[in-house]
């Protein structure tokens, strides 16, 4: 069951991209952030009262630092889509699975075994495949940007176990959701400062469906997080590249290619082997 949820967070959060796409015609990145952020955060709060769980939880550092990194990780994110091109930053961010196997092996003692680093690079493999072969051409790159680009797949990588050792602790899926929002927001608030600018309706209406294709996003990761390994967990959710292109050939008539296919069937494959060894 913990695979179907990771596999209904990648396609949440393909759906996400997309409004994002749309919603960054107009707006700034942080902005998106920040809106996302006090949308999720009250989505989940008003979750965590109904179900009468106090928000703060009872592990409140391992769930800061999870809040904390998230959001660091975050930014880098971002700021390596300003830096490379949407496939090149892809890439480097689809590094997060290592990270997490590594991080889990030494923070929550999960044993990785040959064969799950191996998924976890023909994975990536599939990604770069799909993504038309990014990096192809020589060219020097920037130390700073490729530094803040790994930066981002480390910490979300890191982030992510924060959520499985929360969730081994017994903590509510839904309070280790509380805090990235609470972290997230006000710190954007000082990026914000002079890129705010009044979203028009339809803009609204882009950024309201962020924050709610956001939500179940963290829902299903959460849970998924919950029930899996966190090293298998993260090679799932290489799900979302080709729920994303083909939501781009549904909604942007974008164009289904040999690269696509091939890197989507490695994709897939690699998945179906971890799954028929638990």
């Amino acid at each position: 069951m913990g695979y179907v949820f990771i596999a209904f967070s990648a396609l949440s959060y393909s759906f996400m991209s997309i409004f994002v796409k749309l919603a960054g015609d107009e707006l700034a990145t942080i902005q998106i952030v920040f809106v996302r952020g006090v949308l999720t955060l009250f989505f989940t709060y008003i979750i965590l009262i109904k179900k009468k769980i106090p928000p703060l939880g009872n592990n409140r550092k391992v769930l800061f630092i999870r809040g904390l990194v998230g959001s660091i990780a975050l930014f880098f994110v971002y700021d390596s889509l300003q830096r490379f091109s949407l496939p090149e930053a892809t890439v480097i961010q689809y590094l997060y699975p290592i990270f997490t196997a590594m991080f889990a092996g030494m923070i929550i003692s999960e044993q990785i075994t040959k064969k799950i680093y191996l998924s976890i690079i023909f994975g990536l493999l599939g990604v770069y495949v799909i993504l038309d072969f990014p990096f192809s051409k020589i060219e020097a790159v920037p130390q700073l940007d490729i530094i803040i680009a790994l930066s981002g797949a480390g910490l979300t990588g890191f982030s992510y176990v924060m959520v499985k050792k929360a969730s081994n602790l017994q903590e509510s899926p839904y309070v280790i959701m509380f805090y990235f929002p609470l972290l997230t927001v006000p710190l954007s608030v000082f990026f914000l400062i002079g890129n705010w600018e009044t979203p028009s309706i339809l803009m609204w209406i882009y950024l309201i469906f962020i924050g709610i294709t956001s939500q179940i996003g963290q829902i299903f990761l959460t849970f998924g997080y919950e029930l899996l390994p966190a090293s298998r967990a993260a090679m799932t959710s290489y799900l979302q590249v080709p729920f994303s292109v083909i939501a781009g050939i549904i909604i942007f008539n974008d164009i289904i290619t040999v690269n696509f296919i091939f890197g989507t069937i490695i994709i897939l494959s690699t998945i179906l082997m971890i799954i028929k060894r638990d």
